[in-house]
């Protein structure tokens, strides 16, 4: 592995062998990572965020919904005093 690690600047192809060594390195990292105890608590907090994301833009779909009949109901006004004063 170390013959791998030293050559990996100078090597400018990857036969099959470098990248299963890598993978293995890749996979063992992950393996590392994915074990600590932070990575829970970091995991937690992006959750909340999520849920906090959604509610707003939950709140943020009513009030467009609210903007969208308002402007409706403007327009559809106009539209029928228009009419009435042709008539």
């Amino acid at each position: 592995m170390e013959a791998l690690l030293e050559k990996e600047g100078d090597v400018e192809s990857w036969n099959d062998e470098r990248l299963d060594e890598l993978s293995r390195r890749m996979d063992a990292g992950f393996e590392k990572t994915a074990s600590k105890p932070e990575l829970a608590a970091v995991k937690r907090e992006i959750s909340l965020g999520f849920d906090k994301t959604d509610r707003e833009l939950g709140r943020l779909n009513e009030r467009l919904d609210k903007l969208f009949w308002g402007i409706g109901f403007v327009g559809l006004t106009i539209g029928l005093n228009m009419v009435a004063d042709k008539v």
